[in-house]
């Protein structure tokens, strides 16, 4: 079970500093291995709104998506981060 003030505190934290992308991931993450996951939804919705091309929050958001049954959502989810990382692999040397 989460702590429900450790919850408060990071998400206060993430409204504070909308601009730490690795806070936002550690919330997303956190919601998630409590089962609070149209929050962590949520929230890896609003970070992808700020960075589409987000790869963790893709899949979290993937993660979340299929916890929540929408294997069509959390499949899209899932083929754009795929294809981040064949393009990031792709442009190595």
């Amino acid at each position: 079970m989460l702590d429900p003030e450790l919850l408060a505190g990071l998400e206060e934290a993430v409204e504070a500093a909308p601009e730490n992308r690795k806070l936002h991931l550690h919330l997303i993450a956190l919601l998630l291995s409590g089962g609070l996951t149209d929050r962590a939804l949520g929230h890896a919705q609003w970070l992808l709104l700020q960075e589409p091309d987000n790869r963790d929050a893709l899949l979290m958001a993937a993660q979340a998506a299929e916890a929540l049954e929408d294997s069509d959502r959390a499949e899209r989810y899932r083929r754009v981060a795929d294809a981040l990382g064949l393009m990031s692999n792709s442009a190595r040397p």
